[in-house]
């Protein structure tokens, strides 16, 4: 399943200038530009100069930056037996053509299966678990977030004891509630929780061994070339997708809420929010 890239560099510039308290005065005048020069790129005009110039000052990629501009790159599809993803629409005022991720991953040996998140409905996820032969023993929970959870109840109700979890810092419902360092154990696999809050108060990275694998579910931490809107913990943000999830393995599959799976060695790579590691 082909998935558009979420975030389009115009959307990166925003979420940085947002997260450093930079308003358009304010970032041309540092990169040397005029507003309007600004103001074009924050409405989609692509400028290599001006890209350029305003990099630096958002602590941006530029080289990224403009590959992103320019649709240089994007993911090749990931498949891994054991994991698939949901994506559903979840349309908002302003953005219609919205969508959302929830992810099943089971182990192909045992059959037992762990859905992540709910997206806005389980229809298919649960269609799979049918099909596969699959036992869907827990939902687990990125964040609470209402495209995130749009389908909680019903997927639940589905589940043998009603077996949940969501993060300590962002509990919803009657889950139970699991802090960084905290383990699940199934027949197959085990799930680590990472803290990597900053895009929302609790929000939880999910790093699933046992598939052969490594298998990040990042929720809203993380997108394929950007990552979700920090503007009050911007830093706490950057710094929790470097430390927890851009330090895993380069292979690490990454599983965001929006937008297409991919890898740690490509947001290294390719993402502009990270030129430290390129």
């Amino acid at each position: 399943m082909k998935i558009r890239i979420e975030d389009d560099f115009e959307d990166v510039l925003m979420k940085a200038s947002t997260g450093l308290g930079l308003g358009k005065l304010a970032l041309a005048e540092q990169a040397g530009l005029p507003v309007a020069a600004v103001a074009a790129l924050l409405d989609a005009e692509v400028d290599e100069a001006s890209l350029r110039a305003v990099a630096p000052v958002l602590e941006l990629d530029a080289d990224a930056l403009v590959s992103m501009a320019n649709g240089a790159w994007q993911p090749e599809p990931i498949e891994l037996e054991g994991l698939r993803c949901y994506n559903t629409p979840f349309p908002v005022d302003g953005y219609e053509a919205m969508t959302v991720n929830s992810y099943l991953v089971w182990s192909p040996q045992t059959k037992v299966a762990v859905a992540f998140d709910t997206g806005a409905n389980v229809d298919a996820l649960l269609a799979d678990v049918k099909a596969l032969g699959l036992e869907l023993h827990a939902v687990v929970l990125t964040h609470a977030h209402r495209d995130h959870i749009a389908a909680y109840d019903e997927l639940v109700a589905t589940i043998e004891g009603g077996i949940a979890f969501a993060p300590k810092l962002e509990p919803y419902g009657e889950a139970d509630l699991l802090e960084h360092g905290d383990w699940l154990e199934f027949d197959g696999f085990e799930v680590r929780a990472r803290q990597t809050n900053g895009h929302s108060p609790g929000g939880m990275t999910y790093v699933i061994e046992g598939l052969g694998q490594l298998i990040a579910i990042v929720g809203d931490s993380l997108f394929c070339l950007s990552q979700g809107g920090a503007p009050e913990h911007y830093a706490q943000a950057l710094e929790n997708n470097r430390e927890k999830i851009l330090s895993l393995p380069k292979d690490t599959i990454l599983c965001p809420g929006h937008g297409p799976m991919t890898t740690v060695a490509n947001e290294q790579a390719h993402n502009p929010f990270f030129p430290e590691l390129k």
